[in-house]
């Protein structure tokens, strides 16, 4: 089972980046503690120059320089402020820069695990999913979570070295109001926890209005044919600015408490700095604490404000990440296909190989059995074809022979191996299956034959010539490379047919799977289609589904199905003979 994404996975990615991690770290650090001496260097002016009380900054620059004029010392303070600021820059610079590498590399991480997952995701669970949703799951969620990533490398180890440094440099100078300062901090911080729990509610509606926004929007789009034909373009789009209007009233919602917070915070911080001010002014007045000292005191203090707020925003940051990991997890809670060991191969080195069904049951779930105890076999190079009416099965069994769907009971086998010791992949490299309605991409004619694999033309050419598609393929301006539109809506049913075979032939399985694949064509060209795929199809196992009995005729061997047993069996003849099936009947 896919272990789900957690907090802990969150930080063992950052931490696994360790040569950006580390620079990351190094430069934050570099650029705060470049800042950290600023606030300090003006106030002590301030004293040993404009009150006379010289003192080691003075001192100092007097010494190296051989200048005391007061015009000369502050601008060699100011220069050196400068010096150091433009340090800090270069440094943070550079730490913003490893930091987006940490960031992207972790959204990368994540998208390949939940499409990695999706990959191998059972059919049935596909059945239901809504393809608006999982896009906005792999885009808005993970931004959303590489964002905190990106607060949290960026802020939290240079906000921690600031706030660490200017509280030892506030207890150096006043260590009564730098402890009654620290010991808000906090209240600050538990103060962001609570405001992050209520804005993160509000974020995971927004994030919910927004995958129902794109699933209607997606579906509406996918079957705009259907709802243009029937003349309800109106009531669909009225839903989708609906949910739409949902969108804005849940952003609306969640930007103006967002942003309260945020304010909020701020008030609360600049009160709080305010309040301390003035008691610096208190302090200077009834203790030995020098005018400049005061000042730098109070720049400290502002200064101090702002690795609080860097932390307060991450904490509320990471209450916003949770809705997104909840909805992430979603997808990686879908249940996957079984996976097979590569045991055997029963494909390799032959032309074809026999296909068999040993007591086999199948049921969907949540619902009642459709197949029970079937038992079908063809031979290695047979032909053999499933009938029966709607319903009944045949369709079901095509699926479950290439591992769409799970058999709950009985055994299937490829020359004699169960599939569960060849691999699903393995099977489908294989086995082809030609269903009644075949999907394109809206691509051009020639990817959706090679599906991106480099075939020559000359092969595509022989393979449209045999799907009785290439004077259409010539006809065309741009041949091969004509787009065919969504799923291909500029074919017709039978040109859709002939290009998916087409496409079967190219793939040269071993053994082929025929799901009312002709139904679209007319009985002529049915005849004549088959009859040009005989070289091909010759001595290549072949299951038909079908219902007419033109189509059954060249099959050596015939099942009829129903309610999901095998009914009856034999040959054309036989059957024919035993009333089973009749001339020119439809059989779906």
């Amino acid at each position: 089972m896919t272990k789900l994404y957690s907090l802990k996975r969150f930080w063992q990615q950052i931490l696994g980046q360790k040569k950006e991690f580390w620079a990351t770290t190094f430069y934050g650090m570099a650029a705060t503690l470049l800042l950290l001496p600023i606030p300090m260097l003006i106030p002590l002016l301030i004293d040993e120059v404009l009150l006379g009380h010289p003192g080691k900054l003075t001192a100092f620059l007097s010494t190296t320089f051989g200048n005391s004029e007061t015009w000369f010392l502050v601008l060699v303070t100011v220069i050196l402020v400068a010096i150091l600021r433009m340090g800090a820059f270069v440094f943070s610079n550079q730490q913003s820069f490893y930091a987006i590498k940490i960031t992207q590399r972790i959204s990368y991480l994540l998208r390949h695990r939940i499409l990695h997952h999706l990959e191998r995701v059972c059919l049935s669970e596909y059945e239901t999913l809504k393809s608006g949703g999982v896009v906005s799951k792999t885009i808005q969620d993970v931004t959303g979570v590489s964002s905190f990533a990106s607060a949290f490398v960026s802020s939290f180890f240079s906000s921690t070295l600031m706030l660490i440094g200017i509280a030892a440099v506030m207890l150096w100078m006043n260590w009564v109001l730098a402890l009654l300062i620290l010991f808000l901090n906090p209240f600050f911080l538990a103060f962001s926890k609570v405001l992050g729990k209520k804005t993160g509610e509000l974020l995971r509606r927004q994030y919910k209005a927004y995958e129902v926004y794109n699933e209607l929007l997606n579906e509406t789009l996918e079957l705009f044919i259907q709802v243009r034909a029937s003349n309800q373009e109106k009531n669909f789009f009225a839903l989708i600015l609906d949910q739409s209007k949902e969108i804005e009233n849940a952003s609306i919602d969640y930007g103006h408490k967002a942003a309260v917070a945020q304010r909020s915070s701020g008030l609360l911080t600049n009160t709080v700095i305010d309040i301390f001010r003035a008691l610096g002014v208190v302090v200077v007045a009834y203790s030995d604490l020098s005018v400049g000292m005061m000042i730098a005191f109070l720049f400290y203090l502002s200064a101090l404000n702002s690795p609080v707020q860097q932390l307060m925003g991450l904490m509320i940051s990471y209450q916003n990440t949770k809705p997104a990991i909840e909805r992430i997890n979603a997808l990686l809670k879908l249940k996957q296909e079984p996976h097979y060991p590569h045991e055997k191969n029963p494909f390799e080195n032959v032309l074809t190989t026999s296909v068999t069904l040993k007591d086999v049951s199948f049921a969907y779930q949540y619902s009642n059995e459709v197949l029970s105890h079937i038992n079908i076999e063809a031979k290695s190079g047979q032909k053999i074809a499933l009938i029966g009416p709607s319903g009944s099965g045949k369709s079901t069994i095509a699926q479950i022979l290439v591992g769409l769907y799970r058999h709950k009971g009985g055994e299937i086998c490829y020359n004699g191996v169960p599939i569960e010791q060849i691999g699903l992949p393995v099977i489908r490299e294989n086995v082809a299956l030609m269903l009644q309605e075949s999907l394109f991409f809206n691509e051009t004619i020639r990817m959706n034959l090679t599906l991106s694999k480099e075939i020559s033309d000359e092969k595509i050419h022989e393979a449209l010539r045999a799907a009785k598609l290439e004077t259409f393929v010539l006809s065309l301006e741009n041949g091969l490379e004509s787009r065919i539109g969504k799923n291909g809506i500029r074919l017709s049913g039978g040109q859709k047919q002939r290009l998916a075979i087409a496409r079967l032939i190219l793939s040269n399985p071993k053994v082929v799977i025929f799901d009312e694949a002709t139904s679209a064509l007319d009985n002529e060209t049915e005849h004549q289609l088959y009859e040009t795929l005989e070289q091909f199809l010759k001595e290549r196992t072949t299951i038909i589904i079908a219902h007419r009995t033109t189509t059954i005729k060249q099959a050596d061997y015939i099942y009829l199905i129903e309610e999901g047993r095998v009914k009856a069996e034999g040959s054309y003849e036989e059957l024919f003979s035993r009333g089973v099936i009749k001339e020119d009947m439809d059989l779906g």
